[in-house]
């Protein structure tokens, strides 16, 4: 089973960053973007197992003519009521909101980091992509521990 690290993301160049990023330093891993809340939501209820890290943005533009994304809060309501599997790096400059949701899935027992949006695109590289990278780290060293201690 191949790990996913999935992103809610709306912002096409962001979208276009990250995506390069990923696939040049986690070829290994597939890489999914989603840009409504819904869809991420529905893609996870069937894949929490298969994620290794979740990156969420908080605001989500509706484009015209187009329903409601959502936000990245209604990820976070739906993670919080599920058994913790995987770290979240959250990405917004809503630091309100970003406060929120980390607290969320904080009390609900998820890792959770938050990184905050500047100078344009160079924030992906300096400061999202080594979040992403630590979650991801952490995390397979949580699962090989998790292995070798079934396997005692």
């Amino acid at each position: 089973m191949q790990m996913t690290i999935a992103v809610l993301e709306d912002n096409e160049d962001r979208i276009g960053v990250m995506e390069r990023y990923l696939d040049d330093k986690f070829p290994f891993y597939e890489s999914r973007f989603f840009r409504s809340a819904g869809a991420a939501i529905d893609w996870l209820r069937e894949h929490l197992d298969q994620t290794i890290c979740l990156a969420l943005d908080h605001d989500l533009e509706r484009p015209q003519g187009e329903p409601d994304p959502g936000s990245g809060r209604e990820v976070a309501e739906f993670l919080a009521t599920n058994q913790t599997r995987f770290p979240i790096v959250i990405h917004t400059t809503n630091q309100h909101a970003a406060i929120a949701m980390e607290a969320l899935l904080d009390d609900s027992g998820w890792t959770v980091s938050r990184v905050c949006p500047y100078g344009d695109l160079q924030w992906v590289s300096e400061s999202w992509l080594p979040a992403v990278r630590a979650a991801i780290v952490a995390q397979a060293a949580r699962v090989a521990r998790s292995k070798a201690s079934r396997d005692i």
